[in-house]
């Protein structure tokens, strides 16, 4: 043996072996943050939430039915970890106009909206979220947008219109998204850009008054220049090399030149990079000569929050680090990749999305007729399948809509969009299911620039790895709960060791209750699972004494996620024509039209109820654009209350409220419930259910004609409110503001409504009741209505299927010839399937 080479081996062994100890911890550190990880996925397992509607669009006066759909995040089984779903209807300007509570049971549960006349036209927002979902850094819930029409008075058909209000702006909650003539948003790929490494840049172009935006730009540097374009919805991507200083962006939009700046560069950092290619994923990890030779970094893979694999960067190559992953290791889905370092500090992050394998639930409809005759008997059928054709007993919500006069916007959202896609990404999604309408090159593509544009940071990788403390803020519901605090009126301190009695009461049960408040002030009380709303008393009473304690009881009860800005797409919904045969439903309308009144014959009274109804629609819009402000006072009370506040008079809670409009208009003259009154500052704001601002001609037009039906007379003049007769202002040039106060359901001028001491008054909510949804039944050779405007003709939230996997469907049409609109969905095994078509596509 040579051991002349022995010390200079026995050095080299020596230098290697600080490197190999480095590598060998970052290894053990890394395996550890993965299983930490592991850990917290079980320990902290997420919920998803989608509604499944019986229509798109909706009239006051009509009931919004819906299915909800809880899953766990991870794999789409429907959820056991929540009960109570919370679902509310949001207004334009951001006020709750409707909330409820929904039982859920093994994740589905059913529910309904009514869209009573207190609901003014707009665009409203439906949520739904269970307590478990609020509980995360990066809260989720699911949000859906529609337009509520004017009210369709006795089935009168009008054209589709929603009331344009004057609001002051004190009263405008609900935020709003700033933009300029036109704005070019620029995502790197992984979050930032560093000189001298190549990477991909994502953007976004969007405008004031549009859309989608199309427009074209370069960028030159260094005598090079960098051509882009929009792909879709206003999106792209192009590939750039920066360096310290960028060079501007450069766009040609509608006949202008616009110039805007890229991303600021970093002068040292990483790169990562991510491309499916066929059947298996290229990961790049790059950083440039500046960078930090000594820090170890890893790519994690994650998948709703549970990390699936790792991959330890050994920098064989001095400034880039490549590798393969099959793409089969991945479910499908929105998967998250991160660069780590030892200090579990996410360094680049991007999403990426894995395709379904296969669809392994089919929903298909069959039917022998395509376009039905008024009050015609339809019947079709449903069948639910797996992949191989195998039949499915499962449940399906179901909804069968005419299509004449029904809205329809093309790739919609849908379960298995919602679950799959738009439910992990920031901003609102136009047209999901367009990215899955086909597996194309370009819009394969298409997904991955939305990826780059609306990925964003779902889950904090520092919890996740264990490197920071997480506690959530709520924990998982299993039953209804009320959780408070009681505290002193003045000083705000914290109540202990307070008897607290609870008294309830509904239209068919009494119930009663006790608990003792611990050494901060808080208190649990389990809440039967009752339905609808209860009235409640809370009594408070320190123990041996004889008078009631004169405290707050405040609940732990409003925790909505924040309100989001609607989306210009949102608030001006393009609906689709479903069809090129339109016409015919319309010939064969103006056929049978002829045919049963015959072609010289008309109705007197349709000119008159005509005439009418245009003065009567004339008057809604005035009246509507004289609003000004609308207060839901008994929600904003029950809220303030929970945070320890207190109104006592109309004028206090005004002026805590909104104190812009208190000041502004503190000569107005206020009208309750159709009666002029003026002092109405003296009385107990307890006994207010709404106050509605109107300000202009129409408030005054109201006044003078208060019997005309408007749409707005029960909610106006539903009870009489003193003996003094109200006052008909004639004078129009009066430029004063009207106050409508609408008292309470069952309110008596002769009781008052002042608060007993040490006892608050307030309504507990329960679980919604859900109802069946009526649909006629038009039998042979008996009378027929002459007119039946239904939009909804079948809406069955659980329809069965049987051991063959189908379900019959029997339901009437409307006055019209009509095509129809079936949308069905259903979850089995994790697998979600979505279906909307039109009767031409049926299969019979």
């Amino acid at each position: 043996m040579n051991y002349a080479h022995f010390p200079f081996l026995l050095l080299g062994w020596l230098l290697l072996k600080p490197f190999v100890a480095v590598a060998s911890v970052s290894d053990s550190l890394f395996a550890h943050y993965f299983n930490h990880a592991q850990t917290f996925a079980d320990a902290y397992p997420r919920e998803k939430v989608h509604l499944h509607f019986d229509h798109t669009s909706y009239y006051v006066g009509d009931t919004i039915w819906f299915k909800a759909y809880a899953v766990t995040a991870e794999n789409n089984q429907l959820t056991t970890i929540s009960t109570p779903l919370y679902v509310e209807l949001i207004d334009q300007m951001g006020y709750a106009a409707h909330k409820q509570i929904v039982r859920l049971e093994n994740g589905e549960g059913y529910g309904q909206i009514p869209l009573t006349e207190y609901i003014l036209s707009g665009y409203y927002e439906v949520r739904a979220y269970t307590k478990w979902m609020l509980a995360f850094d990066e809260t989720q819930y699911f949000s859906r947008a529609f337009p509520i029409y004017r009210w369709l008075d006795n089935n009168h058909e009008k054209e589709r219109s929603i009331a344009t209000y004057n609001w002051d702006p004190s009263t405008r909650l609900r935020p709003k998204e700033r933009k300029k003539k036109l704005s070019l948003r620029f995502f790197p790929e992984g979050g930032q850009l560093v000189e001298g490494i190549p990477s991909v840049i994502a953007f976004k172009a969007e405008s004031k008054d549009e859309s989608d935006i199309r427009l074209s730009g370069e960028i030159s540097q260094n005598g090079e220049t960098i051509s882009f374009e929009t792909l879709h919805e206003g999106m792209g991507s192009f590939l750039y090399t920066p360096t310290i200083k960028p060079a501007p962006a450069k766009v040609r939009w509608e006949g202008k030149e616009y110039t805007f700046q890229l991303p600021e560069v970093q002068p040292a950092g990483y790169v990562l990079y991510v491309q499916k290619r066929g059947n298996q994923y290229e990961i790049r990890v790059m950083r440039n000569a500046q960078t930090n030779r000594q820090d170890t970094v890893a790519v994690f893979f994650s998948h709703q929050g549970r990390p699936i694999t790792y991959h330890i960067v050994k920098w064989d190559n001095e400034h880039i680090e490549r590798f393969i992953l099959p793409a089969e290791i991945f479910p499908a889905g929105i998967i998250q990749v991160s660069l780590i370092n030892q200090q579990g500090a996410t360094l680049c992050e991007r999403f990426c999305y894995a395709m379904p394998k296969e669809n392994a639930l089919r929903l298909e409809v069959h039917s022998d007729t395509f376009l039905h005759a008024p009050y015609d008997s339809i019947s079709c059928r449903i069948s639910l399948k797996d992949s191989h054709g195998k039949p499915i007993q499962g449940k399906i919500s179901v909804a069968i809509r005419s299509q004449q006069i029904s809205d329809y916007l093309e790739y919609d959202n849908t379960l298995f969009t919602d679950l799959l896609l738009t439910s992990d990404l920031k901003g609102y999604i136009h047209q999901p299911g367009y990215y899955f309408a086909d597996s194309t090159a370009l819009r394969l593509k298409e997904l991955d620039v939305l990826m780059l544009v609306h990925g964003w940071r779902k889950y904090d990788m520092s919890t996740v790895l264990g490197v920071r403390e997480f506690t959530p803020r709520y924990q998982p519901e299993e039953k209804l709960t009320l959780y408070g605090q009681v505290r002193s009126i003045i000083l705000k301190k914290a109540q202990a060791g307070l008897n607290i009695s609870i008294l309830t009461r509904t239209d068919s049960m009494f119930a009663a209750g006790s608990t003792i408040s611990d050494s901060l002030g808080y208190f649990t009380i389990p809440v039967y699972p009752f339905e609808e709303d209860m009235e409640a008393a809370f009594q408070t009473q320190k123990p041996g004494k004889p008078r009631n304690r004169m405290c707050h009881v405040q609940l732990f009860r409003n925790f909505q996620p924040r309100l989001r800005a609607f989306a210009p797409e949102e608030l001006n919904p393009t609906w689709k024509k479903a069809n090129e045969l339109v016409w015919l439903a319309n010939l064969k309308d103006s056929i049978y039209q002829d045919s049963v009144f015959g072609p010289d014959n008309h109705w007197i009274d349709e000119v008159t109820i005509q005439a009418k109804a245009i003065q009567r629609e004339v008057n809604t819009v005035r009246f509507e654009q004289s609003i000004i402000a609308f207060y839901d006072v008994e929600q904003l009370l029950d809220e303030a209350r929970d945070k320890g506040k207190d109104y006592i008079t109309i004028s206090q809670f005004l002026k805590e409220t909104n104190p812009t409009i208190a000041n502004k208009y503190s000569g107005f003259k206020s009208i309750v419930n159709g009666k002029v009154d003026v002092t109405w500052e003296d009385e107990s704001i307890n006994a207010i259910k709404y106050i509605l601002f109107c300000k202009g001609t129409g408030a005054y037009d109201k006044l003078a004609n208060k019997n005309q039906d408007m749409g707005y007379t029960s909610m106006l003049d539903n009870y009489k409110y003193n003996d003094r007769e109200w006052t008909d202002p004639s004078d129009k040039s009066h430029t004063g503001v009207v106050c409508y106060i609408i008292t309470k359901d069952g309110w008596n001028p002769h009781l008052r409504y002042d608060y007993t001491r040490g006892i608050r008054y307030t309504t507990i909510k329960g679980y919604t009741r859900p109802l069946d949804f009526y649909s006629p039944e038009y039998l042979p050779n008996k009378p027929l209505p002459s007119k039946d405007a239904r939009r909804t003709l079948y809406w069955n939230p659980k329809l069965e299927t049987n051991e063959d996997g189908e379900a019959i469907i029997h339901c009437y049409n409307t006055h019209n010839f009509t095509f129809l609109t079936i949308s069905a969905e259903a979850i089995y095994k994790g697998q979600p399937a979505s279906l909307n078509l039109y009767t031409l596509g049926l299969k019979k």
